[in-house]
């Protein structure tokens, strides 16, 4: 069996059709209680599901952050298997009982991912390496998009088709089969990341611990990708900002982290304004602006 923990935040019709493709008939039979941990939305996406008996849902007063949401989540599940799944994700029939069959027969992973599909069908990005100094160099000065199989993309794995199943540093937050176990292990999400680098972090605290994280590429779901956030991009660049100088701080070496906070704040700022002008794309240079106006301001 396995619980499923959903984290919302004014997902609208995204939470909806989420919970519709966890209920259909494969998909409920091996699921034991589904937690909606709801982050103080203000666009009634909660009325719109079905309420059944396995949902049990948690309003916070207050948007508390994704980690923390998902912590909340976390320790009410008792299945042996928990899936920590976005609002903007669908299950296909048999994704849950593929889930529960690898890892039942895989005792040594620990985290298992799956093949994402977009809405055209096409496979996504999913999975993530562990960021180096270097890497994230790569990335802000833009030579990690020009040329990502020489200048290696610092977290994303963008250089790799993901059509393949292989072990993996971390899978996507959007869609993590984790064993009930590896709380007892490690601890649960560090709730400093408000939002992003959490499962990052998480990913690399069970990897110094001797734990694997898994893509299968033979299980799929669906995921659109971007679709609780996409109404507030520049706080979204701000909070992805600031987890990724926390992330640094936390993991990196002083020197690192001091490298990774002069690119965020002299160097990456330049090469995205050059990037989107190319591009074309006049309104979200205000968005960027806003966004590091913001980390600036938050950073004193």
């Amino acid at each position: 069996m396995v619980d499923i923990v959903i984290v919302n935040w004014n997902s609208r019709d995204y939470l909806y059709k989420c919970i519709e493709t966890i209920f259909t008939k494969l998909n409920e039979e091996v699921v034991g209680k589904v937690f909606i941990i709801d982050n103080d939305s203000s666009d009634e996406s909660l009325k719109k599901i079905n309420r059944r008996e396995k949902i049990l849902i948690v309003e916070n007063k207050q948007n508390n952050g994704f980690s923390k949401a998902c912590n909340q989540g976390f320790k009410l599940c008792t299945s042996p298997y928990i899936l920590l799944l976005n609002p903007d994700t669908q299950l296909f029939e048999t994704t849950l009982s593929q889930c529960i069959s690898f890892m039942s027969s895989h005792l040594d992973i620990d985290i298992l991912g799956c093949q994402l599909l977009n809405d055209n069908g096409d496979v996504s990005y999913s999975c993530a390496r562990f960021p180096t100094p270097l890497r994230y160099f790569y990335d802000m000065t833009g030579l990690s998009k020009v040329a990502p199989k020489i200048f290696t993309p610092a977290v994303l794995m963008t250089d790799w088709d993901h059509k393949e199943s292989r072990k993996v540093n971390q899978v996507m937050g959007a869609f993590m089969f984790m064993r009930l176990s590896i709380f007892k292990q490690l601890g649960y999400f560090d709730e400093r990341f408000f939002v992003y680098y959490e499962e990052l972090d998480f990913s690399k605290r069970l990897y110094d611990a001797g734990g694997v994280s898994y893509f299968d590429a033979a299980i799929q779901a669906r995921h659109i990708g971007g679709g609780t956030t996409n109404n507030v991009k520049a706080f979204r660049l701000f909070l992805n900002l600031r987890s990724r100088l926390q992330y640094s701080k936390k993991h990196f070496s002083l020197t690192g982290y001091i490298v990774v906070r002069f690119c965020t704040f002299f160097i990456e700022p330049v090469t995205r304004l050059i990037s989107l002008l190319l591009k074309g794309k006049f309104e979200e240079i205000k968005a960027a602006f806003k966004g590091y106006s913001l980390l600036l301001k938050k950073s004193h």
